[in-house]
């Protein structure tokens, strides 16, 4: 089988260096500008210095290609061989370019498509598709806005603590972490003003937020129609121990196996997600943000038709720990068994803590990384690149690597993964400690959400 990856953010760069290191043929087509999308909305302001980061990771490490090169390579493909490829996009917004290929009569792989873009960028649209099919979850307030003045005059006018939601991934989603009524409207006013050129780009919603809940994401995954597995994924997506400070995606993660017709899965992937995933051609990912009060369950974000960039690697280990797992996993897929084996899958991001210093340090200028052989199956290498003999850090980004772990009790896959990380050096290396994982000190630790929704399980 050869692995093609069209990728824009470079997420997939780490399995595709599994899939080459395990003797699969795989080709990378980077799209190289904004503009290659063909997506009027969508306008090329990528800084020059982000782009070159972007464009140099793995550098060295694997062969990458332009997308029009690709595109003249699969072009020269005989019918007979086009079962032979599986394709691999990182995001939705890509969706013109899988039609391309679609038409040229490749069938294997994870297809994104315009619906699914429409969904997951628009949120008003997704909020409405919610409200029609999905009879178990509810929908926060919310209002719509295009211009920062607007949503400022109706956050003052408020007695209400809103979340504020970027329309597409222009600006980030911040949520104010206090009940305290003025201190949330400073601090959503605070980002309004300083990120206006973004929030202003797609639009933007402010939502009501729900007090006192938990956050938990179900997944279904099928192919050709067929489910094949789920899972429910826990996500510690703040910096800082305890669930403090800035907001830098899963920084830990744990993925826990469910039966595909538990009572979560039942409220999270209604019939109507069944029917569109029979029209899906190949690989179809289902996931639903969802937050829980203890009596209700509400929608925060749609997202189908790419893996969640914070998971993905919790999951495909749950194939199998400490072996080469990525081919395996894929392979099971296609031939529309359950890859998953393990109950727990768990990763963790390693960081550089002095990232984003553009100011002090050039790319070549990255701290060295190295590791003990024996957790190779298990370390995902993101924002580096081959210097000389040496795997480097990209110096201008904070996220360096991810280490994942699998096995069939919360503790055993947790602390299995910690001895892992301890075999990874790296001078500035951050990353959350084992007390986040496996404490119940603090309301929103993972096993205290696990135990809070095990009634749906």
């Amino acid at each position: 089988m050869t692995y093609v990856f069209i990728t824009w953010d470079c997420y997939p760069l780490p399995i595709a260096k599994h899939l080459q290191d395990e003797g699969n043929k795989i080709i990378v087509g980077i799209v190289e500008s904004v503009n290659d999308l063909k997506i009027e909305e969508e306008k090329d302001n990528e800084k020059q210095e982000d782009k070159k980061q972007r464009l140099s990771n793995h550098d060295g490490i694997i062969k990458k290609y332009t997308l029009s090169n690709v595109m003249d390579l699969l072009k020269s493909v005989k019918d007979s061989d086009k079962q032979n490829y599986f394709f691999f996009f990182d995001f939705n917004v890509l969706y013109k370019i899988s039609e391309d290929i679609l038409k040229m009569g490749f069938k294997k792989g994870l297809f994104p498509t315009k619906a699914y873009y429409d969904l997951e960028k628009e949120r008003d649209l997704a909020k409405r598709f919610i409200k029609k099919y999905y009879p178990r979850i509810k929908v926060a307030e919310y209002f719509s806005f295009n211009k920062i003045e607007d949503g400022l005059r109706k956050l003052q006018q408020s007695n209400d603590i809103y979340v504020l939601k970027s329309n597409g991934d222009f600006g980030e989603t911040f949520v104010p972490r206090t009940d305290d009524l003025i201190i949330a409207k400073k601090q959503i006013s605070y980002c309004l003003n300083k990120f206006k050129n973004e929030y202003e780009k797609g639009g933007f919603i402010l939502e009501k937020k729900i007090q006192n809940c938990i956050e938990i994401t179900p997944v279904l995954l099928f192919y050709d129609g067929v489910p094949l597995y789920s899972i429910l994924e826990f996500e510690n997506k703040h910096y800082g121990s305890g669930n403090i400070g800035s907001q830098k995606g899963g920084n830990q993660v744990i993925s826990v196996q469910t039966d595909i017709d538990c009572e979560i899965n039942k409220i999270a992937f209604p019939e109507i997600v069944y029917k569109l995933a029979k029209q899906q051609i190949g690989l179809s990912i289902y996931d639903s943000g969802l937050l829980y009060d203890g009596r209700n369950f509400w929608f925060t974000e749609f997202c189908a038709m790419r893996y969640g960039w914070d998971g993905i690697f919790s999951e495909m280990v749950m194939t199998g720990d400490n072996k080469p797992f990525v081919g395996e996993y894929f392979e099971s897929i296609m031939n529309k068994k359950n890859p998953i084996k393990n109950k727990y899958g768990s990763a963790i991001r390693l960081f550089n803590y002095e990232g984003d210093r553009e100011d002090t340090l050039s790319p070549k200028d990255g701290g060295i990384l190295t590791w003990e052989k024996s957790i190779e199956n298990n370390l995902f290498l993101y924002n580096v690149r081959k210097q000389e003999d040496h795997i480097v850090d990209t110096a201008d980004k904070d996220f360096v690597a991810t280490i994942t772990a699998s096995g069939d009790s919360l503790e055993e896959t947790v602390r299995k993964l910690y001895k892992r990380v301890d075999k990874f050096n790296f001078e500035k290396l951050y990353y959350r400690p084992v007390f986040d994982f496996l404490s119940k000190d603090y309301k929103t630790s993972i096993p205290n959400r696990i135990e809070a929704i095990s009634e749906f399980l």
